[in-house]
């Protein structure tokens, strides 16, 4: 048989499907034929079509060696590079093609994935928009340019991609997952879970939409909904260590501790770089009051995706708590304002050892912080976080304020005993001392605080309602003032109207805008009641008594069953022991208050109740 009989019964199987025969017959005709172009040609195409990728680099290369103008075998050749992971050969083989022919769409589209797995999000975005240029109807270009859109922090523009891509397609259960990501990271929870269930009404077993609603029913607080989401996805994806993370801390949400630690230590075994499995264990750890190991786990957080979170980028060396005599140390708060109280309880610490402490933190804190550490410089935060400013002193190191207890705070004895370590300017002091005093001057000034948390699940968990403080309010010798931030007028209202209590307010107390006179207005009081929020940090730090009134769950620096806190000795902890239940809580508090009204004595947050 001539040989290009057995070409002509070789592309006869190949069009037929047997790819093996074809790949037989093509090999017959190189032993009569050593580089028959057509065979080399083919035997490129079938080899990578057999996932063969080794053979079809070799007749690739053949191939375009006998026509460099064979943009077929270039193209094969570039997927075959693109799958043994050289990427450097790919990119030139695709852009060899591209130099025959302009026009191919899945040129254009390959080289795109290359530059977007390389992170060169620029180029990925150019190639991607090409291939639309050419066919509008890609929709994996589409949705590939809005994936890599929303990987360059686009998220407006990968949006109008994934609608585009809806357009082409309704049915596209991942593009409805991606835009449910972008709303829950606008906050947009509602519109987000909607994406997620119309996802999994067209695939219920896309474990990445399961996830995802999980996550969204947790912050509305439907923890025991939640939980079941994130089974199925963990049922369809055994693996899925990022579900395992969001379970565990659901489970952790919940109280459920055993579980929780289950379900980190399982996520880890399958990423030992899970950020959330690691930062959930370092809670946990806290609460137990495991400090070396729970600081530890702590950093990961920088890991997670949690907006909360204010980097510095700043070009200096991380302090690693070696001796900083003579050292000039540039502080960074980095979370909310509770947390940059709290964590200050380690400045004065810091500032004994160091030759010079910069602190940057939240405006309002300034001329507090400045007051109260005055061994430091203290200046607001900046932007952006990546340049040091030239008006600052040269630093040696830098280290973030929640950062500084993994060296100073490495078990319990090394909390510092200060009854207090924030200063509330005098002079306003004075001022507001002199306003209780007209509301009666033998009652006990009593402020409060009946909301709290940042993110919608916290804010479930933490808040009351007026009306379950109710109990306390007929008691005789306490005047209590209103410290709740944002606009409660109406709930004061009606407090006084269904309750029969005056909340006394003050138009100028405001801490959202003021925490000087919010922290002076504190000062002056006899004790703080509130929720967990940042009152009861401010009152602790200001060494003021505080009764801290926290939910079921409480947060990780409340630690377990403990009713006093090595952060602020002038706090004593109220815990529900139900979830959801304030009654036991303020019947206690009732007692505790019940004892100290009628006494010249300083307020004993200690007592018996």
């Amino acid at each position: 048989m001539r040989v290009d009989k057995y070409i002509q019964s070789a592309i006869d199987y190949l069009r037929a499907g047997d790819l093996r025969q074809a790949e037989n017959i093509f090999r017959k005709v190189l032993k009569l034929q050593k580089n028959n172009p057509a065979a080399v040609h083919f035997l490129c195409i079938i080899s990578f079509q057999l996932k063969n990728y080794d053979s079809a680099i070799r007749y690739g290369r053949e191939a375009v060696k006998n026509d460099p103008k064979d943009a077929d075998a270039w193209f094969t050749l570039g997927n075959a590079y693109r799958e043994t992971g050289d990427f450097d050969k790919a990119i030139s083989s695709y852009q060899k093609v591209l130099g025959l022919n302009s026009r191919l769409v899945d040129v254009h589209y390959n080289l795109g994935t290359i530059f977007q797995d390389q992170k060169r999000f620029d180029e990925a975005i150019a190639c991607y928009r090409e291939a639309l240029r050419l066919n509008p109807r890609d929709i994996d270009a589409c949705y590939n340019l809005g994936l890599t859109f929303y990987q360059q922090g686009r998220p407006d523009e990968a949006l109008s991609c994934y609608q585009k891509a809806l357009q082409i397609n309704p049915g596209l259960a991942e593009v409805l997952n991606n835009i449910g990501d972008i709303m829950q990271e606008r906050g947009q929870a509602d519109e987000a879970l909607s994406c997620f269930q119309k996802a999994l009404q067209i695939n219920p077993g896309l474990s990445d939409a399961l996830n995802n609603t999980g996550n969204i029913l947790r912050e509305k607080g439907r923890l025991d909904e939640a939980v079941r989401y994130f089974k199925k996805a963990l049922q369809i994806n055994p693996d899925f260590d990022m579900a395992l993370a969001n379970l565990g801390t659901t489970f952790y949400h919940k109280g459920d501790l055993d579980s929780a630690i289950e379900c980190f230590h399982r996520a880890l075994a399958l990423n030992p770089t899970q950020a959330v499995a690691n930062v959930g264990m370092s809670f946990i750890m806290l609460k137990q009051g495991n400090f070396s190991e729970g600081w530890k786990s702590y950093e990961w957080r920088w890991k997670t995706k949690e907006k909360n979170l204010r980097p510095y980028d700043i070009p200096l060396p991380e302090w690693d708590g070696s001796p900083l005599a003579g050292k000039t140390i540039f502080v960074y708060g980095e979370q909310g304002i509770g947390d940059e109280i709290m964590f200050a309880s380690c400045l004065p610490d810091l500032i004994a050892r160091a030759g010079l402490c910069i602190v940057v933190c939240e405006k309002r804190l300034v001329p507090i912080f400045a007051r109260s550490f005055q061994g430091c410089k203290v200046i607001e935060h900046f932007e952006p976080r990546d340049v040091y400013p030239s008006v600052l002193p040269p630093a040696d190191c830098k280290a973030a304020i929640g950062s500084l207890p993994g060296f100073l705070r490495p078990d319990l004895p090394a909390f510092a005993k200060r009854k207090a370590y924030l200063v509330a300017d005098p002079g306003r002091v004075e001022l507001w001392h002199e306003r209780y005093s007209m509301l009666g001057k033998d009652s006990l000034k009593v402020g409060i605080s009946w909301q709290g948390g940042g993110r919608p699940y916290d804010r479930l968990s933490r808040s009351t309602v007026l009306e379950q403080w109710a109990g306390l309010f007929p008691l005789k010798g306490v005047d209590y003032i209103n410290l709740q931030y944002g606009d409660c007028k109406e709930a004061l209202a009606r407090a006084k109207e269904t309750l029969g209590v005056t909340i006394h307010d003050w138009a100028d107390a405001d801490p959202l805008t003021d925490l000087e006179n919010f922290a002076a207005q504190i000062a002056a009081l006899d004790l703080v009641i509130s929720v967990d929020n940042s009152t009861v940090h401010m009152a602790g730090a200001l060494g003021v008594p505080v009764c801290a009134l926290l939910p079921f769950a409480g947060d990780w620096r409340w630690m377990l069953r403990r009713e006093d806190t090595p952060w602020y000795p002038s706090m004593r902890l109220f815990r529900q022991t139900v979830p959801e239940k304030w009654d036991d809580i303020f019947d206690h508090v009732y007692e505790l208050l019940r004892k100290n009204t009628g006494s010249d004595l300083p307020i004993d947050i200690w007592s018996d109740y």
